[in-house]
């Protein structure tokens, strides 16, 4: 058991039956009261978070953690594979890498260059050089699997060059399908929003700064989700995500 004081970042333990990682606390006394330790918690599970303050007679359980590596990239006999959603298949070496965005910062950062904020994907995958915005990057004719890789039809990623029918006004190929695109801008509301009335959580509990909004579309994105307004987002370091990305230089 754990005392009150002693949840910290990185400190997991049971909170109503479920498993929270602790990310941030700050142990605070007024006055003649009792000591009070304010803390951030994130679901382990879910991954949302709360704010949650421990009182001084509390008596917390650990949460119980196993850790295991994933492998999706491995060699036998001299050759390396890839394990892709239903089957291992040789490595595709000219396919994109699917990463988090601290992976995708960190390498953006390496080659002197960033990520693009959302407003910049959109320019490269919607604007033209007439000014005027296409409803997909190759023009506005309805999705097909010629445009890229989407819809259910592929469920691992192609080569990059694999589908020139979906380049964009500038000539950039994929912005939409084969991967997520990570972006540096952190999901939030635009100006005016306005919940849906019958899902009012469904982005608005994700304003938080905790998470970086994604463009363009994987391999099991459904073609009705194309659009150009559509957003995903997802926090920086969760793997599990089919994310690409592209960069530029400013």
């Amino acid at each position: 058991m754990l005392n009150y004081n002693e949840v910290k970042p990185g400190v997991a333990v049971l909170i109503d039956g479920e498993p929270y990682v602790c990310t941030w606390n700050n142990i605070m006394q007024k006055q003649q009261r009792r000591p009070v330790n304010q803390t951030k918690m994130r679901h382990l599970i879910k991954g949302n978070s709360i704010e949650h303050s421990f009182q001084q007679n509390d008596k917390l359980s650990e949460a119980e953690i196993e850790k295991k590596p994933a492998v999706f990239i491995y060699e036998r006999n001299g050759e390396w594979f890839y394990h892709g959603m239903f089957a291992e298949i040789p490595l595709p070496l000219n396919a994109p890498v699917y990463v988090t965005y601290v992976e995708a910062s960190a390498y953006a950062r390496w080659i002197g260059k960033e990520l693009p904020t959302e407003a910049q994907f959109h320019r490269a995958a919607y604007g033209t050089r007439s000014e005027q915005e296409r409803n997909y990057p190759w023009g506005d004719a309805p999705p097909s699997p010629a445009h890229g890789n989407f819809d259910f039809h592929d469920s691992d990623p192609l080569d990059v060059d694999a589908n020139p029918a979906g380049d964009s006004a500038f000539g950039v190929s994929q912005l939409v399908g084969n991967g997520w695109e990570w972006t540096r801008t952190p999901f939030g509301p635009f100006a005016g929003f306005q919940p849906f009335p019958f899902y009012p959580g469904y982005s608005r509990n994700f304003f938080d700064e905790e998470h970086y909004v994604m463009k363009g579309a994987s391999p099991q994105t459904a073609a009705c989700f194309l659009r150009r307004s559509f957003r995903n987002w997802f926090r920086p370091n969760y793997p599990y995500v089919y994310a690409s990305f592209g960069v530029v230089e400013n």
